[in-house]
């Protein structure tokens, strides 16, 4: 019996690694393609906002907000619009950081600051290349500093709303999984209303900055993917050779 147990687990993993690595392998190429996919689209966005494509649409959509949101939306949108200013993401970041640590969650740390600071690195640098004012079509009493594309909270909402989403989401199972991901997908999305409502940002600003912050999510999140696979199939041959 011990001998039948050891020629059926050299014979099972052989066949465990190799549909490991097929499994690998089909992950990474989906997120180099999607990955891609989104730089794509981010240069055509960057193209026609320089090219002066968009300002009809910019100028529309914000009109519209302007004039069909009701007066109470004000103040909960500066409460929503706070939750993606740095001074805010980061002690948030540092307390999630802590807690993820204090659990033994040192990669889940560790790939949530990549994600949060590089985010920001990435919106700064991208603002400072393409140098668009900030939209002036009416006065909401709300002013907002530095260049307009892409839109520096809407990066970083999906850099550390995102990926917090992405890893709380990743260790919950049914219903709860689905709450935390809805709840996040929406935080993200009220974030980038809240700075048209206050008129400081295009349209094009917000799907641009939505754009760019995937690129360096979808890398991140890949990496926790993979060394996720590893670990948990390592623990399946350690078991199967005891």
């Amino acid at each position: 019996m011990l001998l039948k147990k050891e020629l059926l687990g050299k014979e099972i993993s052989p066949r465990l690694s190799r549909w490991l690595g097929l499994a690998l392998t089909v992950q990474l190429v989906l997120g180099l393609l999607l990955s891609l996919g989104v730089i794509l689209l981010f240069a055509q966005v960057a193209d026609e906002v320089a090219e002066g494509e968009t300002r009809w649409f910019d100028t529309s959509v914000l009109l519209w907000i302007h004039g069909h949101s009701p007066g109470w939306f004000y103040e909960p949108m500066l409460l929503i619009t706070a939750l993606g200013y740095y001074w805010v993401v980061l002690p948030l970041m540092a307390v999630v950081v802590y807690a993820f640590y204090h659990k033994g969650a040192q990669i889940s740390a560790a790939m949530l600051v990549i994600s949060t600071l590089g985010s920001i690195v990435l919106t700064t640098v991208l603002k400072a290349v393409f140098q668009r004012s900030r939209p002036e079509l009416f006065d909401s009493g709300y002013a907002a500093s530095f260049y307009s594309f892409p839109s520096g909270h809407a990066t970083v909402a999906v850099g550390f709303y995102g990926t917090l989403t992405l890893l709380l989401a990743w260790r919950l199972k049914g219903f709860r999984r689905w709450a935390v991901a809805v709840s996040g997908l929406l935080l993200v999305l009220l974030i980038g209303f809240s700075r048209m409502y206050l008129g400081v940002h295009y349209p094009t600003d917000i799907i641009a900055g939505y754009l760019a912050a995937p690129v360096w999510v979808s890398f991140v999140g890949l990496c926790y993917f993979l060394w996720r696979t590893f670990r948990r199939r390592a623990s399946e041959s350690i078991s199967e050779g005891d």
